[in-house]
């Protein structure tokens, strides 16, 4: 009898014999950081000392390096007196919390600080008493306990490593992170953040990942001090005259911008060291505000992220990444942040990578193929719009009230649209007297140099002759090169400046040698041809810019023929989206002596001549002015994406009319950010003229669109695809008052609870603002052709907001969608990733009614990685931005025939969210709004800077701070959300979930609990919520927090979930005490 009890006992209990409880003790402490210790001189990329004072000297109105910044601190047990010492690379971030599937964790934490702070964990399972952040969730009492843990309580936070992270196809450990919450963006502007890392059962050996060398964390953001609690204690501490700081000075507001890794700029970052051959694992993470685009790049080494070949990772806030490196190349390399902009702020690392006499993988002793190219940089005159034409409306460039005038009207203080750049470009031999010409495949190259393409094993020597009036070299990705042989000029303290590979001086010649060895080479999962650049880099910035970058392509052994193109494939192209900014060309001062009437009285910092030279362009081309992007019917074309440049290249490039395969994704919209390559895979099914544009707003009127032609040359099989079954939907264009926040009550709660008391300039009316108000145009659904009936939304439905009805289609599947224009302007309907008849999408006037037809063949549909739903969206494009911005998008969702019937029964609960800021100064409706919401529409200035920010509403369905409804599930339910992003350069979100992890598909199954969103981003993430309650749901970049793109969603028990517990719970205390009773009455 008293076996079975033990035996029943521990079945019941065997969760808690595979655990293990893991104890932190966790201080909330005060202290003063230096963000750059002096370490020696050192040469940083693309950095003067005038710039490195901006941030690190103080002065009368500077607070210079050093700030008061709250710190998690790690003690030794719960007496809180005897530190645990961390690595010192982990620099002002807590301390590393570590967990395995199954693991229990304790987190006790008392706070020193002087102030209420809290400890919320991102990717872990926990209730709603130890979730850790503050905000109306409908809790009261002790689960309220732990939204503010006061100075000098303590708090108990319990987390259950669950099986929701990593996920199948992540890497045994991965990166997660954990921060206070009280207002989350000023507390971790404070200091208050840490890595959680989560492992796979069995992962952990002593507290180390099994197999693993060396493991390092990072997180790249620039700390705005700005929204530091302690802002005043700075500025009364450490400015020498303190009264006379004005805190909304632009400069001085920058000069507290510390572009950092784990809290260390200008390349103080201590203790990065490993030997070669050490296997190295890194946890990234990214934090902070819209300005945090990263580009980590790791100088001289390959990584591993997702089982593919990189040498680059981006980050955005609170992206979570990790990555795996086997050391190589013994010297001291720079780890640094491509973004331009923050390449020149500071925010560079160095790392060592030791020579310790470790065994190294033998050498391929196969014959080397040895590539040799003859490069030189030279001059030329730059003409970004050849045809002086608008080619998508025909008309002039410079037409009066053109999106295309600021760009292209040459005058006395302005340039216009041609410039003296530098470019690369191929040379027969090392004479360079006689130039390679480009054929006609290569014709769309444009300003970019020429191709460098190798495959594993492959030698690459490049020649290079600098023509120009300034030192130049080259720097490439994605091969592997000694420290003699790099292009980037920087040198490390107490070493030497790098040699002639760095900095090729003027009429000089300089040879590099690159490998390319297997762990350069495509993965078994990579495309069988990597994308990659090269460019000059003794000042990237500059030299980039410049003009001065071209195309790489990295292959597998054996898959190129001898003219270098890929074999099984009809035609490669190259495209480089950029905004060149002109401005930070080293020929500025050449182009304003050359092109403007009045070159002394130009002033460069004029903010209108500065936007004069963004040259939103596609290898140098803008308005359509790209030739060379042909191709026929049913070939197969591989496109090679790359880009350079800063925060404002956040790049949505989507290609009208056909879709593409990118990771066993079936996309087709690419995003691309500064130093990120993609290799995309497409076969045009549709004959006709379609464009290839960046969708984020700015970039597509700014002229960074171009045409590409599929033309019939050859004859084609009849079409494959047998569309079956027809869906009709009869949608309309209906103009409404749309109100972004009907109540206040939620956002009162938060500020309520937060002891804050904040005017918001997004929905306060105030004296002229519009406030939460707008007239706006919608897609709404009818009974039948007669659009007298709108059709009623079910409650799963309400979450829609500002949302189109769904509209949901399978492979095979043709919709119908009967369009009515109920609206007083012209306005359409297209979608993403369907095929037409026509590439032309035909206008509907108002009144009129139109019939659009979407063919759904299986390139619409999921990739053989994918989710078997996947999301596309639809809207107006008559004017690509104005009809977006007032209103007309909606969602369609794509499955694998069937799917939904055969082999998911049980239907998936659906909630669709897009998260767009919109601008209602570009809404066709904006006068409108003015004179019908405005209390005094005669003061309104449309140019005065807080009137435009006031009209920018950072919302999910067009809602904000907690008003978007009906988010509303049970426990056990499966559920799909797509998730969706359009919208301009600052429309770049992390959605992040609070409670739960979701999964997503990327060839194999990932998990999370943050996505990043960019224009023309459309994913499925499926969720299987376990833990009932009220649950933030919200962006996580900065200012979108305290904008208000935040709503809550709710789970709920379920019935079955209810009976079972009460089964299980009944029958466990039926068992302890009759196992209480047994061993309380044997006589032991």
């Amino acid at each position: 009898m008293n076996l079975l009890l033990l035996g029943t006992f521990l079945f019941l209990y065997t969760p808690i014999a595979w655990t293990r409880d893991r104890h932190y003790y966790i201080g909330i402490i005060e202290a003063v950081w230096n963000y750059a210790s002096e370490n020696g001189e050192k040469k940083l990329i693309s950095v003067d000392t005038e710039q490195s004072n901006l941030y690190l000297q103080n002065g009368p109105d500077h607070i210079g390096r050093t700030y008061k910044k709250a710190l998690y601190v790690q003690y030794t047990d719960g007496t809180f007196r005897m530190t645990i010492d961390k690595p010192v690379w982990l620099g002002f971030l807590g301390p590393i919390i570590k967990a395995e599937v199954g693991d229990k964790v304790y987190v006790h934490l008392k706070n020193f600080a002087s102030r209420p702070y809290t400890f919320h964990s991102h990717g872990v399972t926990y209730y709603k008493e130890h979730e850790g952040a503050i905000y109306p969730d409908n809790t009261t009492d002790f689960q309220k306990a732990d939204d503010k843990v006061f100075p000098g309580e303590q708090y108990l936070y319990v987390l259950h490593a669950s099986e929701q992270s990593p996920g199948e196809g992540d890497s045994n450990c991965v990166t997660r992170i954990y921060h206070s919450h009280v207002d989350a963006p000023k507390d971790i502007a404070s200091g208050l953040i840490g890595p959680l890392i989560l492992c796979k059962k069995g992962s952990l050996d002593k507290e180390k990942e099994k197999n693993i060398d060396q493991e390092f964390v990072v997180m790249f953001s620039v700390v705005d001090e700005n929204l530091s609690w302690y802002l005043e204690d700075n500025i009364n501490t450490f400015c020498s005259e303190p009264k006379k700081v004005d805190k909304d000075n632009e400069d001085f507001q920058e000069s507290n911008r510390m572009y950092s890794l784990n809290g260390y700029t200008f390349g103080s970052l201590p203790g990065l060291s490993m030997c070669a051959e050490d296997r190295v694992k890194w946890y990234l993470f990214g934090m902070g505000n819209e300005i945090d685009v990263h580009a980590a790049f790791f100088h001289g080494q390959a990584l591993t992220s997702k089982n593919y070949r990189t040498d680059t990772i981006n980050l955005f806030p609170a992206t979570l990444f990790d990555a795996f490196m086997v050391a190589q190349n013994p010297g001291v390399w720079m780890l640094s942040c491509q973004n331009l902009n923050h390449l020149k702020a500071g925010l560079q690392a160095f790392f060592q990578v030791r020579n310790c006499n470790k065994p190294s993988p033998e050498a391929d002793t196969q014959e080397r193929h040895v590539r040799h190219y003859y490069i030189a940089a030279e001059e030329i005159i730059w003409d970004y719009a050849p045809s002086g034409t608008d080619v998508f409306t025909g008309d002039n460039l410079t037409a009066l009230e053109s999106d295309s005038r600021v760009f292209f009207e040459q005058g006395a203080m302005r340039i216009g649209g041609s410039y003296k750049k530098m470019v690369y470009r191929e040379y027969t031999d090392d004479s360079f007297m006689k130039r390679k010409q480009r054929g006609p495949d290569e014709e769309h190259l444009g300003i970019l140099g020429p191709v460098i393409w190798a495959e594993v094993g492959d030698i690459i020597k490049v020649t290079f002759h600098n023509k120009g009036p300034y030192p130049l070299s080259i720097q490439p990705t994605g091969v592997r090169f000694t420290v003699e042989n790099e292009g980037t000029y920087y040198a490390p303290p107490a070493h030497s400046l790098k040699g002639a590979a760095s900095h090729v001086a003027p009429k000089e010649t300089f040879t590099y040698e690159w490998t390319v060895p297997k762990e350069m080479g495509p993965t078994y999962a990579d495309p069988v041809c990597l994308s990659r650049m090269y460019y000059s880099a003794v000042d990237p910035t500059k030299d980039i810019f410049t003009g001065l970058i071209g195309p790489m392509k990295i292959c597998k052994k054996g898959s190129l023929l001898t003219n270098g193109r890929q074999k099984d494939v009809d035609k490669e192209f190259y495209l480089f989206p950029t905004v060149f900014d002109e401005n930070e060309s080293l020929l500025l001062d050449d182009n304003i002596r050359m092109f403007t009437a009045a070159p002394d009285h130009v002033d460069k910092k004029d903010e209108d001549f500065q936007e004069s030279n963004k040259m939103h362009s596609m290898n140098g081309f803008m308005y359509g002015n790209q030739p060379g992007l042909n191709m026929c019917l049913g070939d197969s074309i591989v496109w090679y994406l790359f880009s350079a440049g800063n925060e404002a290249d956040v790049h949505g490039i989507y290609f009208s009319g056909n879709t593409y395969l990118s990771k066993g994704e079936r996309r087709d919209t690419a995003n691309l950010f500064p130093h990120t390559s993609l290799t995309l895979l497409m076969q045009p099914d549709t004959e006709g003229t379609f464009d290839v544009e960046c969708l984020t707003t700015d970039h597509y009127t700014g002229g960074m669109k171009q045409k590409y032609t599929v033309n019939q040359c050859k004859q084609q099989s009849e079409e494959s695809t047998v569309y079956l079954g027809e869906r009709t939907y009869y949608v309309a264009a209906v103009e409404v008052e749309w109100d972004y926040s009907p109540s206040r009550d939620w956002e009162k709660e938060l500020h309520h609870l937060q002891e804050q008391n904040i005017s918001n300039a997004f929905l306060d009316k105030e004296e002229f603002y519009i406030g939460s108000k707008y007239k706006k145009v919608v897609y709404r659904q009818f009974t039948d052709s007669t659009f007298r009936e709108q059709v009623k939304r079910k409650a799963e439905d309400e979450h829609l907001g500002i949302l189109g009805p769904q509209i949901h289609a399978d492979i095979g599947d043709k919709v119908k969608i009967v369009f009515k224009n109920m609206a007083t302007r012209p306005y359409s309907i297209h979608a993403h990733g369907v095929k037409t008849e026509n590439s032309t999408v035909v206008p509907t006037l108002p009144g009129e009614i139109r019939i659009y037809i979407w063919q759904i063949p299986e390139r619409s549909g999921a990739g053989a990685e994918d989710a078997p739903c996947i999301p596309w969206a639809y809207y107006s494009t008559v004017d690509r931005v104005k009809d977006l911005y007032s209103g007309l998008i909606g969602p369609l969702v794509v499955c694998r025939k069937s799917y939904m019937k055969v082999f998911n029964p049980i239907k998936k609960m659906e909630f669709f969210l897009l998260f767009l800021i919109f601008d209602e100064n570009e809404s066709w409706y904006l006068d409108d709004n003015i004179k019908i919401y405005s209390d005094h529409p005669e003061k309104v200035n449309k140019d005065d800077e807080e009137f435009i920010e006031s009209n920018k509403m950072h919302a999910i369905n067009g809602k904000m701070f907690g008003n978007l409804q009906g988010l509303t599930m049970h426990v056990g339910d499966e559920v799909n959300w797509y998730v969706m992003g359009m919208g301009n350069e600052i429309d770049l979100h992390t959605v992040h979930f609070h409670g739960h992890s979701f999964q997503y598909k990327h060839r194999g199954i990932y998990s999370s609990d943050v996505f990043d969103l960019f224009p023309g981003t459309y994913q499925t993430l499926e969720m299987f919520p376990q833990t009932p309650g009220t649950w933030l749901l919200h962006c996580h970049v900065t200012d979108h927090v305290h904008a208000g793109m935040e709503t809550t969603y709710t789970v709920l028990y379920s019935q079955s979930y209810r009976m079972t517990w009460n089964i299980h719970y009944t029958l466990l205390i039926s068992m302890i005490i009759l196992f209480h009773i047994f061993y309380s009455t044997k006589d032991w």
